[in-house]
């Protein structure tokens, strides 16, 4: 079983307070463990697998990931290794990626709060062969709010 996953406490006091659009931006999200669905909850630490999908309870929408179900090559075949930002090749599979969450209405519930706290709960829908830790699956480098007028 997965273990939720809460974000440091993020600051709210710069939001514009009259947005027409909130996204919550997943940044740098490791892909190359199990497939899952992250239920997001806004101000609800204590979310679980059991929580229901309401907003009374803080949820702000779902985001899914296709995992690669761990590395089935060589040694080092999986390492992602940096290229020259003029080659023109795809990027490696496994480059950190990255998710937008619109969450317009969760935030509007919320807001004007000082911080807000993020929970993903993840729920795996799918394992590979090689999976890996499946215990801490949601690995993010930063969460961030982006607003629009």
């Amino acid at each position: 079983m997965a273990r939720p996953f809460t974000a440091p406490t993020l600051d709210t006091s710069k939001l514009d307070a009259e947005f027409t659009r909130a996204d919550i931006e997943f940044l740098g999200i490791d892909h190359a463990g199990s497939s899952y669905e992250g239920r997001v909850f806004l101000n609800n630490p204590e979310a679980d697998e059991q929580t229901p999908r309401a907003r009374e309870v803080g949820y702000a929408g779902s985001y899914f990931i296709f995992g690669h179900g761990g590395c089935l090559g060589d040694v080092g075949h999986c390492d992602v290794k940096p290229r020259d930002p003029f080659d023109p090749r795809p990027g490696h599979p496994l480059t950190p990626g990255r998710k937008v969450l619109i969450a317009t209405e969760a935030l509007r519930r919320i807001l004007p709060v000082a911080e807000i706290t993020i929970t993903v709960v993840p729920l795996i829908r799918s394992v590979g062969p090689k999976s890996g830790d499946d215990e801490n699956l949601v690995k993010v480098n930063a969460i961030r709010i982006i607003t629009y007028r």
